[in-house]
């Protein structure tokens, strides 16, 4: 129990690193009129005759906006506000802050589009993909330890919104092991060694908790794996062919154990944006493989490193 745990202590860290951005957008209603925008310039206050004229030094004038009117948008409001520093160090002697304002509005939804959306929704991956060590029970007796590994993949994703993402993964990997094959016997066994190769087709779904340069996320997936253990199942053979140009070629071949099976995965990580065309991503995933004969539901964890470019 203490074992799934810690495997579950994982996952549960990432999520609430997205802070508040699980909650309902507080900044949903920015587009609507606000009362401050009702406001208008009054006449000046008339003073009967003989009466005394107050001191309208102080009183406040609304400035009179020169620049066009930015349209809103449709997409929502800023998560967070332009820097008042430099909405101050663009004002001059001549314009008002309501100008300043303005004209620093497309420049700062310019920073919010490079660090947020590239405007190319299919991603192409390529990325590392780092396994645990595990341990491995079989129907009979058997028992195997996986020794720490690490593959390669490549995929294909595409983006459905800002934060939410589909696609699919290649992944091979190469993994030695140690196991103890259980005999006809009772009691009997025999230690094996060898090396195996792993491949699958994992189709997969993130979703991203902010849409920033930075954010975490969460992934799940499902899919087919294939292993071939390099055991033989039958005494090796030698076949030989006329080359015109290399004469007779011969080539043993022997058949091994192969296996394969559904399998599915979870995951969590975090994400940088480093432009408007690549990113990158790491995440610890938990994998779950459903192999005939196995004891239970073999279990693998691993970690994950992908390079993401838009197109």
């Amino acid at each position: 129990m203490r074992f799934w745990l810690k495997r579950l202590g994982w996952i549960a860290v990432i999520p609430p690193l997205a802070g508040c951005t699980v909650l309902p957008d507080a900044f949903t209603g920015c587009n609507e009129v606000q009362p401050y925008q009702l406001a208008r310039q009054e006449e000046t206050l008339r003073v009967p005759a003989g009466a005394d004229q107050p001191d309208t030094r102080n009183a406040l004038k609304i400035p009179v906006v020169k620049g066009p009117e930015l349209p809103p948008d449709p997409g929502g409001c800023l998560e967070h506000p332009p820097s008042f520093a430099a909405g101050a160090a663009t004002t001059t002697a001549g314009d008002t802050p309501v100008v300043a304002a303005a004209a620093e509005a497309p420049a700062a939804d310019g920073v919010q589009d490079l660090a947020t959306e590239d405007g190319r929704p299919w991603k192409t991956r390529l990325g590392l993909n780092y396994q645990l060590t595990s341990d491995t029970d079989f129907d009979g007796g058997t028992t195997a330890e996986f020794k720490s590994s690490t593959g390669f993949l490549i995929g294909l994703g595409f983006d459905l919104s800002e934060r939410l993402e589909v696609g699919a993964n290649f992944t091979y990997d190469e993994r030695d092991y140690d196991a103890r094959l259980a005999g006809d016997a009772p009691g009997e066994v025999f230690p094996v060694e060898g090396d195996l190769e792993s491949m699958g087709v994992m189709f997969n779904l993130n979703y991203f908790f902010m849409t920033g340069r930075f954010t975490p996320f969460v992934t799940t997936g499902v899919g087919w794996n294939f292993v071939d253990t390099n055991i033989p199942t039958a005494p090796p053979q030698v076949g030989c062919w006329w080359n015109p140009w290399y004469g007779y070629i011969c080539q043993g071949f022997q058949e091994t154990k192969n296996v394969d099976g559904l399998a599915y995965q979870v995951g969590a990580g975090l994400r940088y944006r480093l432009n408007p065309s690549l990113s990158l991503s790491g995440s610890y995933q938990m994998s779950w493989l459903d192999y005939p004969k196995a004891d239970g539901t073999p279990a693998f964890d691993g970690i994950q490193v992908i390079l993401n470019w838009g197109f």
